[in-house]
Formats: structure tokens, sequence, C-alpha cells
């Protein structure tokens, strides 16, 4: 079980959020995190499975510390990602701007940008 948690401390570094956002994308509360990570309660299947499909860390790596880590195909679609973003030139500086945004700030950029794409989708078709 002391395993389990030091595997959910990479996790969540890999991650990069705090333990509320984390258990957000798995549906988990705060306190589910808080436990796995103090060893009270291990991992049930289920939810390494669902932080295998949205975190792409390996159940059995998760459970059981069995190798490889990570899932391969979804380091392979982060990769083909990240060259996208790389192949735009100003693509990565304007992430990371965002990235430093509030919250608020964030939605609010948000919006533009979905506003400005939709607009420009829209301009094409006519």
């Amino acid at each position: 079980m002391e395993e389990q948690n030091k595997r959910l401390k990479i996790i969540l570094s890999h991650f990069g959020g705090n333990q509320t956002e984390f258990g957000k994308t798995i549906s988990k509360s705060k306190q589910t995190i808080s436990s796995w990570l103090s060893g009270r309660f291990t991992i049930p299947e289920d939810s390494a499975i669902i932080i295998e499909m949205v975190h792409g860390f390996r159940r059995e790596w998760i459970l059981r510390g069995e190798s490889p880590q990570r899932v391969p195909d979804f380091l392979s679609r982060n990769n083909e990602l990240i060259k996208s973003i790389d192949s735009k030139k100003g693509l990565r500086e304007l992430v990371e701007l965002l990235m430093r945004l509030s919250k608020k700030e964030y939605e609010i950029a948000q919006k533009l940008l979905i506003g400005l794409a939709e607009g420009s989708a829209n301009r094409k078709t006519l």
C-alpha cells in the first residue's frame, strides 16, 4: 500500500495540479485522493482504470508497480501534440501565457478564442 501512494505522488507531480483538481479529473473528492496518498486506503481497480484512461499511467503500474509506467499510445499522442504545438510559430509561448492566467482570466480567454475560431469557420462557409 505504501508503494501505491508513492506511485500516486508521481502521477500527481506529472499532473501539476493540486489534489482537488486531480480528483475532479477522475470524479473523486480531495478527501479520497488524500486517503490514497496517506496510505489509509488502497486505490481501487476501477479508479486505477480511470487514472489510466485520463492520465496515461498503466493501472498495473498504479496498483502493483508493474512496468512500464505509462501507456505507450498515450505517450505517442502527447508527443504528436507537442510536435504540433511546436510547428506553429508562437503557439508554445501562447500556451505558456495561458497557463499563467488565473482561472477566471483563463475562462475569459477560452471563450474569446472559441468565439474567434467559430467566427472564422462561419466566414469560410459563406
